[in-house]
């Protein structure tokens, strides 16, 4: 079973066919944006379309998407979404690189975060409470989420001693990220190797530079840049042999925490909300209230590793 096909069982999503447009009656306009490529951001898409399908808004019959991709190049996304706002869209949403340049670009068109690590603490709202401005949506706290990994990562390696962190520096929450994980793997006695990266070069840099320095563990930083290329990161580290927390459905060893089409399915609600007149600004930002264990039996098999009980018992999946 491929990713894609994964991701739609997984989150209960179903193809919708091709309407035309309502002869009749409002057409509502929603520009989308990624940082990540079109075939990694497919799932997500098909998520934010189900989402828009449950409160009544169907693509091509009373609404139109229009969707741009940055192709793991932050620097294209600027382009990108002056097409998009010069298509004149009700509302634009995106994760929190592109609606940071959407916040900078417009003040007046409504902006739904699918995904922020922190977005107060880089200025996207005033409050989760109450936001204020043009931006709301939702909070996926990635800088809080990357510690747990660690802790997860000391059950299956007992003697964590180095473990490797994977920043994209283009995402916002990258620092706070690495501040926490820093605290985090003190208090484990281990200490934090931090790889930088903001585009597939510097990666590539990174996952060289992996082979030489002795890692007990790796553990992305999220951003769009990590997610982006996360099956060249996922296939460097087996390679190593090197246990990695991130996306266990690719071959992590294990995921841990809220689920990314989730999050794109709630933030619909917030575009729905809107469209029928709530100002972004009064709409609290949400955060994830659940936090998903899974655990890759095959990928721990080819590191020679058990999956301790501990662990175990609070899987949400196996993934054998």
């Amino acid at each position: 079973m491929d990713r894609r096909t994964f991701f739609a069982l997984a989150g209960g999503l179903l193809a919708y066919p091709p309407v035309s447009l309502a002869q009749s009656g409002k057409t509502n306009r929603v520009g989308l944006c990624f940082q990540v490529t079109e075939e990694v951001a497919k799932p997500l898409v098909e998520a934010f379309v189900a989402g828009l399908r449950d409160h009544g808004h169907v693509v091509g019959r009373n609404l139109i998407l229009d969707v741009r991709y940055g192709d793991g190049s932050p620097s294209r996304l600027p382009a990108q979404i002056d097409e998009l706002i010069a298509l004149k869209p009700d509302v634009l949403a995106g994760f929190e690189v592109p609606a940071k340049i959407m916040k900078g670009k417009t003040s007046t068109i409504p902006i739904v975060l699918t995904n922020s690590s922190d977005p107060v603490g880089i200025g996207l709202a005033q409050s989760l409470r109450r936001p204020g401005g043009n931006v709301t949506g939702i909070s996926t706290v990635w800088e809080q989420i990357v510690p747990k990994n660690i802790e997860l990562l000391r059950e299956f390696v007992p003697r964590l001693a180095r473990v490797g962190l994977l920043l994209d520096t283009t995402s916002p929450g990258s620092r706070a990220a690495e501040e926490n994980s820093r605290r985090a793997a003190a208090t484990l006695g281990a200490t934090i190797v931090p790889y930088y990266v903001s585009n597939r070069a510097e990666l590539e840099k990174a996952l060289a530079a992996m082979a030489k320095d002795r890692l007990d563990a790796l553990v992305g930083g999220g951003g769009g840049v990590i997610v982006n290329f996360a099956e060249l990161i996922l296939e460097n580290s087996l390679r190593l042999r090197i246990p990695t927390a991130g996306d266990a459905d690719l071959g992590a060893l294990f995921s841990y925490g809220p689920s990314l089409l989730q999050a794109y399915r709630d933030s619909a609600r917030y575009v729905d909300r809107i469209l029928k007149g709530a100002k972004p600004g009064e709409l609290p930002i949400e955060q994830p209230t659940r936090f998903q264990v899974a655990v890759n039996l095959k990928t721990a098999k080819a590191l020679g590793l058990k999956v301790p009980q501990s662990v175990m018992v609070r899987a949400d999946r196996v993934i054998e």
